[in-house]
């Protein structure tokens, strides 16, 4: 093979070669893939977070990160510079999260949507929109053990000063009690049980006495119908009695008026007829005397 020969095959090699490895800085870089770009703001620690770092849009890698720098106008404040595949839902309720691998600890920036903004959010390469970093669960965790460790310190004084001798004894005496009060439970339970056991004597005594109620009632119930046909014989009575009353205000009571006006007189002539024989008793046998003349009569002045 001649020196041109190898020089062209060298050529050739050359130029595949190159080929292969601009295909697989492409696939690697994602070079020439148009991108959207948002700013991530954190007040907070974005610990573990580096360029590069995967972005993730509901479990999904969605995109990268691009960079990482301190906002100039207020250094308090982090910028997280993201870029993610175009198409994406993104509305202005959309928020980030941090996201901590367990094992290395690195940082993943997670978005999220609450659902409460569905407006679209656009962005712009030149002035990027601002995504929110909310506080992840380990976060907000951490946040409320650091605000629970002051209570807990707290509440160990306290039991610490419950657990002096003067306490300790008081505890002994409540577990006492609390030994005497179980042994009369049991003693009452075991009593319940001697109770109950009667109960079903009881059950019988008590339909017995319900039967014997039933009769009673039946009995009432006749001695109510016989009252009635009483009360209605009654009734008849009373008005036969009334008839009679009329009767007698009618027909006797005025006989037994007149019949005792001629008593009375015949009274009245006998107490007389008594006065005259007291005072004069041969009225019996002689009869009445005439009583002497008086003025202007026969034999009035012979008497003188």
């Amino acid at each position: 093979m001649s020196r041109e020969s190898y020089a062209l095959l060298t050529g050739l090699f050359v130029i595949a070669l190159g080929a292969a490895l601009i295909g697989i800085a492409n696939y690697l870089g994602d070079y020439g893939i148009q991108r959207e770009v948002y700013t991530v703001v954190s007040r907070g620690s974005v610990a573990g977070l580096n360029p590069e770092s995967t972005v993730i849009y509901r479990g999904v890698p969605a995109g990268k990160v691009a960079s990482i720098r301190f906002d100039p106008e207020d250094v308090g404040t982090v910028l997280v510079q993201i870029e993610i595949e175009p198409g994406l839902p993104m509305t202005q309720g959309t928020y980030a999260m941090l996201r901590v691998q367990p094992l290395t600890g690195l940082a993943q920036i997670e978005l999220a949507d609450a659902g409460d903004h569905p407006v679209p959010l656009l962005t712009d390469p030149k002035d990027p929109a601002r995504l929110p970093l909310r506080p992840s669960v380990f976060e907000k965790l951490t946040a409320s053990a650091q605000e629970l460790l002051p209570q807990l310190a707290e509440v160990a004084n306290r039991l610490s000063s419950l657990a002096d001798e003067k306490n300790r004894a008081q505890l002994q005496k409540i577990l006492g009690n609390l030994d005497l009060a179980t042994r009369e439970l049991i003693a009452v339970e075991a009593r319940l049980n001697e109770t109950l056991a009667t109960l079903p004597q009881l059950s019988i005594k008590a339909q017995k006495t319900l039967t014997e109620m039933a009769h009673l009632t039946r009995d009432l119930a006749h001695s109510s119908r016989e009252i009635r046909s009483l009360a209605r014989n009654t009734d008849g009575l009373v008005a036969s009695g009334k008839e009679g009353l009329e009767a007698l205000n009618r027909r006797t009571i005025p006989k037994a008026d007149a019949l005792i006006t001629d008593l009375q007189r015949a009274a009245a002539s006998l107490a007389r007829l008594s006065r005259q024989l007291e005072a004069d008793p041969q009225v019996l046998l002689l009869g009445r005397q005439p009583p002497p003349p008086g003025p202007g009569e026969p034999g009035y002045g012979d008497q003188r």
